[in-house]
């Protein structure tokens, strides 16, 4: 596992529910682009959490109704976000 896979953490609310938690650089893109991996599997978030800080980004994504090997492809592709630093 590189150090950009594991930059997301995912906490499993329940058997169905998934929230990622990250930080990244405060940056117009990266927020879309997260979204984007969930749109791209028809997903839409239950909840979004999104607040910048000086040139810091927390986000928080919560979804429902996912597999665990989606749950963790999701979370590794977040972690490739180019601007994606690390777990908070």
């Amino acid at each position: 596992m590189s150090a950009r896979s594991s930059a997301v953490l995912a906490l499993k609310r329940n058997s169905s529910t998934v929230r990622y938690c990250f930080e990244a650089d405060a940056e117009p893109g990266v927020l879309p682009r997260a979204l984007e991996l969930l749109a791209k599997r028809g997903l839409v978030p239950a909840r979004v959490f999104a607040q910048a800080d000086a040139d810091q980004l927390s986000v928080e994504i919560e979804v429902e109704g996912l597999e665990a090997d989606t749950a963790d492809h999701v979370g590794r592709c977040l972690g490739e976000i180019v601007g994606v630093r690390q777990t908070f």
